[in-house]
């Protein structure tokens, strides 16, 4: 009797370890097949782009929505500029600042 409870225990234990590799792999698998889809023509210059609102510094307020042309934007980027989060002003692209560090005389 105990030597059947035993194994009935054992076998409960691995059967959701089984369950899981399989379900793994099939994961796996399904986002190896699916690349990322490339736009089929580069965008237009001149489309209005909007950035969502930003949380204002030291508030829990967001500040408003940003709306520019792609050609506008990437000015801005291109200089290691973006703007701020009120809206208005220009600061310097935490990201530009990530990549380029601030040695590079740009945006610092």
């Amino acid at each position: 009797m105990i030597k059947q409870s035993f194994a009935a225990v054992l076998i409960g234990l691995t059967l959701p370890a089984a369950a899981q590799v399989r379900s793994d792999t099939e994961l796996t698998s399904k986002v190896a097949a699916s690349p990322p889809a490339l736009p089929a023509q580069p965008q237009d210059a001149d489309a209005v782009i909007c950035r969502p609102p930003q949380q204002l510094p030291g508030q829990r307020l967001y500040g408003p929505r940003v709306c520019k042309p792609q050609r506008q934007w990437d000015d801005l980027h291109r200089q290691g500029l973006d703007i701020g989060p009120d809206g208005e002003s220009v600061v310097a692209s935490e990201k530009f600042r990530t990549v380029h560090g601030c040695n590079s005389g740009l945006a610092c």
